[in-house]
């Protein structure tokens, strides 16, 4: 997972990328509703989801690897009313690597996190975390991408997605493009992201993110002791079909009602 902390050293830029994006925040807001607090989230980042989670009333605690990402949080938190602020507990840490007590009825693992959990290992050590500090009664929630065949044909050579953003302090526009290759063996989509602020250099954020097919998810979430107990193929809550992309899932320890 180490290669992929890199991509998060400019928080500003991913707040840019992905500031258009809301249907995820919806479903984790209802989830956390729904089941009330306190939520777990996994990957927290910079609070994309965590600050959503605390303004709807729901006390959420992150943990990141990135030391950026949760200090630029922390600038958010810091930001908010002191009843929101008092919702958001974080710290620097692993996912992989939890050591419970039991006592969350509920965790997160939202945007794509996944995909960072480059070998089989991974998957497992971090369902062993989530299995560490869940309660009997417990649900895991996560989503991710299914393998798309257009996507991972794209050239490696040509630029996508050409995007003019407007700098949030200055106004300056930043243009930015991606490119991406696969490899079939590894099965690890392979993603530049460049920005070019005008008349400044070029920033790079490269991700290296691991595809899971869906059988082989199946195969990992039994070996680790948990099955689905409700899936889509969207956060509209479509069905999984075999043109679905994106994979929302519920997921129980293994002999659990």
């Amino acid at each position: 997972m180490d290669a992929s902390d890199l991509a998060y050293r400019h928080p500003m830029l991913y707040d840019l990328e992905y500031s258009a994006l809301a249907a995820d925040i919806e479903h984790y807001v209802a989830l956390a509703k729904a089941r009330g607090g306190p939520v777990l989230e996994l990957g927290v980042g910079n609070g994309r989801i965590a600050l959503p989670l605390a303004r709807a009333n729901i006390e959420v605690h992150g943990i990141d690897r990135s030391q950026d990402m949760l200090r630029d949080l922390q600038r958010k938190v810091d930001a908010e009313p002191v009843h929101v602020q008092a919702r958001i507990r974080t710290r620097q840490g692993d996912f992989r690597h939890l050591k419970g007590p039991r006592s969350y009825r509920t965790v997160f693992l939202p945007f794509n996190a996944i995909h960072h959990c480059t070998h089989h290992s991974d998957v497992l050590a971090l369902l062993a975390s989530v299995d560490s500090v869940l309660l009997p009664d417990g649900r895991f929630y996560l989503d991710c991408y299914l393998p798309d065949p257009i996507l991972h044909g794209r050239d490696p050579s040509q630029k996508y997605g050409h995007t003019d953003f407007a700098h949030p302090v200055t106004g300056q526009n930043i243009h930015s493009w991606e490119q991406s290759w696969y490899d079939p063996i590894a099965q690890i989509h392979h993603v530049e992201y460049t920005y070019i602020p005008e008349g400044e250099t070029p920033e790079e954020v490269k991700l290296d993110l691991r595809v899971f097919h869906y059988q082989e998810m199946l195969a990992l979430l039994d070996w680790g002791g948990f099955r689905i107990a409700h899936e889509a193929g969207g956060f509209d809550g479509r069905d999984v079909t075999a043109k679905s992309s994106k994979w929302i899932l519920c997921i129980e320890r293994k002999g659990e009602a």
